[in-house]
């Protein structure tokens, strides 16, 4: 039978929660758990973009759940709009600055 963080004494694994942030050490950067599926977990950049892959082992707290910058309210609330407006163009784009702005000012 495989040990169990209660039966060998050691601290249970950090599991976080769908929506939380965390760090992928692998990747450096921030992601927001969508989903746990097949011993990964499923991460996508804050606010929106591409999801990637990440093991366990990998994935660590993050302090990033700090009120975000004007910046990102400003680019959330262009995409809210264009997403509410059925602007698919303009939403996609501001996903995608949200990300390198996400990677810019907060990695």
């Amino acid at each position: 039978m495989p040990h169990t963080p209660e039966r060998t004494g050691e601290p249970a694994p950090f599991q976080p929660a769908v929506g939380d942030l965390v760090w992928d050490v692998a990747s450096k950067r921030v992601g927001q758990v969508m989903d746990h599926r097949w011993a990964r977990y499923q991460l996508r950049p804050p606010g929106g973009g591409t999801e990637w892959h990440a093991a366990p082992e990998n994935v660590r707290p993050t302090r990033a759940r700090q009120a975000p910058c004007a910046q990102c309210k400003r680019i959330k609330a262009e995409r809210y709009e264009a997403e509410r407006a059925g602007d698919r163009k303009a939403a996609a784009h501001a996903a995608t600055e949200m990300g390198l702005h996400q990677r810019a000012a907060h990695s």
